[in-house]
């Protein structure tokens, strides 16, 4: 907020106190002192966490999937407190591909046949068996399949073009066989203030997630906007946008009043959908001609309003510096005015003698 405040006023905020422009300083002065890093986040040795600048970034312009997203589920009851019931709901969600539990992948072009040297300890990992993955690819491939005498799965396809035959087992390794598809790898964690236990899931499909038993759907988070607006409704995107800027800027060690960045999130979510800053977003929407000018692609712009007649009522702040007028905000935006009759009771000035 302003630096100054009317101690008089009832009112933190004054009249005509520009305060979008003071949460865009607020928060894109620190953004020029911010560092370009990434740190590996604790217990998923595999997920790197986009922090700093490029996380101010994808938040504010409103991306559909985080470079590295990542979901705290956390849990309920006894699974909470015991470690065996804990790991159960946590096989569940841990994702697991088909290249997570093949060895090696053995093409037969000639006869169409793939065959998949299994990992037989992957497998009792994630509490599989040959058989279970057997009629899990048949039915995805549509495919006649079977478990030789070595515990290998022979999958006999109707194709033998080398071309289709390869494109099919690359496909194959991606697909996932157990867990919840689009959760990522996860690990359990133990808070150690509360002795609870937690999942960290490096994924963000809450959807998927929180029909699980024994998961606390009143708790599950996720570092991803959209999957909580999708999960719980605008509101919660504005609060995750909050929270996720705020943490960004504590890693980085600069402090921002959360008013700033609360103004920013209630612009980006107050139509109800999730807008970024951008020209595809609140600048590019804005009424003003002049305003979407001056951001980005200013020909188009002036060149569309030139074609369509448009109006530009100047009541921005953008529009009126560019054409040198005192812009609404401030002492802009207060106008005097005095009745006849008090300006008859002024006197006029004395004519000095020389």
């Amino acid at each position: 907020m302003a630096n100054t405040v009317n101690t008089s006023s009832k009112y933190i905020v004054d009249y005509g106190e520009p305060v979008g422009m003071i949460a865009a300083q607020s928060l894109g002065e620190p953004g020029t002192q911010m560092i370009l890093r990434a740190f590996h986040f604790a217990g998923i040795e595999s997920t790197i966490a986009t922090s700093g600048l490029p996380r101010i970034v994808e938040l504010v312009d409103a991306r559909k999937k985080p470079e590295t997203p990542i979901t705290y589920v956390y849990l309920e009851g006894e699974y909470a407190k015991n470690i065996n019931k804990a790991e159960v709901v946590l096989k569940k969600i841990s994702e697991v591909k088909m290249s997570s539990v093949v060895r090696r992948v053995l093409e037969n072009f000639s006869k169409g046949i793939i065959k998949l040297v299994l990992d037989t300890q992957a497998l009792k990992a994630n509490d599989l068996t040959p058989g279970q993955l057997s009629q899990k690819v048949a039915k995805k491939l549509d495919a006649a399949t079977k478990v030789d005498s070595d515990g290998n799965i022979l999958i006999k396809l109707k194709t033998k073009k080398l071309t289709e035959v390869r494109s099919i087992s690359v496909k194959l390794m991606k697909d996932v066989v157990h867990g919840v598809e689009g959760a990522g790898k996860a690990m359990l964690q133990k808070d150690t203030k509360s002795g609870e236990f937690y999942i960290i899931a490096a994924g963000s499909n809450t959807e998927g997630i929180i029909g699980i038993e024994g998961v606390d759907k009143s708790r599950i988070y996720t570092n991803d906007v959209f999957a909580m607006y999708r999960q719980f409704g605008i509101e919660a995107a504005r609060n995750t946008l909050v929270r996720e800027l705020v943490t960004t800027l504590k890693e980085q060690k600069i402090r921002v009043d959360p008013r700033h960045l609360m103004i920013i999130a209630d612009a980006m979510t107050y139509s109800g959908f999730i807008k970024g800053v951008g020209r595809h977003g609140l600048s590019g929407q804005k009424q003003s001609v002049f305003a979407k000018a001056a951001y980005e692609e200013t020909v188009k712009h002036l060149v569309n309003a030139a074609a369509f007649s448009e109006i530009d009522n100047m009541r921005g702040v953008t529009e009126n510096i560019l054409v040198g007028k005192q812009i609404p905000i401030g002492t802009g935006s207060v106008h005097l005015a005095i009745k006849k009759e008090d300006m008859q009771k002024v006197k006029p000035e004395s004519k000095h003698k020389k």
